[in-house]
């Protein structure tokens, strides 16, 4: 089997305690395949769906950008810690008891957030350097407040000190962020002890797989289209005069409403790359 030729998405259920990158290292081992790349980070204590693509896949990752995401997360109140997860250590304690009638607007005023201040243990770079190397060197920074909107919200399980959380969020939403919001609206202080997330937009932590079951010889029966990925796009079968002159950069003539993000395939179902349709001409976007 020549890899080299194989795309692709695959569905990962990430374990607890290992980073997204590690996940590549193993399927990069396990596969001899150099080229791939993930859609949303997950911290190394979460767990739930990584989606992978594989080899020329990775230039439509970009489709999942705007991606909303669904969490199953658990806060611990009462505590906080550096990092405001497990990786941290603790370093606040408040003895406040919270008790379960003070939850009974939660969910709608969390529904109001408009904007969350992401944690400084993060990826994000201020001045060319990943926050969280800051944060360990012990520098003094701010970052600034991102849009964040929580779509949907549910308290699954509440038994204090512990409370469980469903949600459904916007991109760059940070669920550590999230936990300590709804920590300071009950008067109190919380991190983040459990994370899972459940979906990126349609696709669900059901259909993944775990990272253990994909290997050299299994690879093929986990590989899944981009079709099962962002079912909602919509797609055009080209013919090959349309073909050739898309791979050429050039557009052709293509009747229909203007459309930012359209999958183009061949008669074979071969995925061809990203278009998009302006005044009744398709424009390639992205060539695989």
């Amino acid at each position: 089997m020549d890899t080299a030729l194989l795309s692709g998405f695959l569905l990962v259920d990430k374990p607890p305690d290992i980073s997204s990158f590690d996940v590549i290292r193993h399927l990069r081992k396990q596969t001899g395949i150099r080229t791939f790349g993930h859609a949303g980070t997950l911290d190394p204590f979460a767990t739930g769906l990584l989606i992978i693509a594989v080899n020329k896949y990775t230039r439509l990752l970009s489709l999942l950008d705007n991606a909303e995401k669904e969490y199953t997360a658990t806060l611990v109140l009462g505590q906080t810690t550096s990092t405001g997860d497990t990786e941290g250590e603790v370093t606040q304690t408040i003895d406040k008891i919270i008790s379960e009638d003070a939850l009974t607007s939660l969910a709608e005023e969390v529904l109001k957030i408009e904007t969350l201040k992401p944690p400084i243990y993060s990826a994000i770079k201020v001045n060319g350097k990943k926050a969280y190397e800051r944060a360990r060197a012990d520098e003094d920074f701010e970052l600034p407040a991102r849009a964040s909107r929580i779509l949907c919200f549910n308290i699954d399980k509440f038994e204090f000190p512990l409370m469980t959380y469903s949600c459904r969020v916007s991109k760059g939403t940070y669920i550590r962020s999230l936990s300590q919001w709804i920590a300071e609206a009950l008067g109190t202080i919380a991190y983040t002890s459990a994370l899972r997330r459940t979906t990126i937009g349609k696709v669900s932590v059901l259909k993944a797989s775990a990272l253990a079951y994909i290997t050299n010889e299994s690879l093929t029966d986990h590989l899944i289209s981009v079709l099962d990925i962002l079912p909602e796009l919509e797609s055009l079968t080209l013919e090959e005069d349309g073909i050739k002159r898309i791979r050429n950069g050039n557009n052709i003539a293509n009747e229909g409403i203007d459309n930012s993000e359209i999958l183009l395939f061949d008669k074979y179902s071969n995925c061809l790359g990203i278009g998009f349709r302006k005044a009744n001409m398709l424009y390639p976007k992205v060539n695989l």
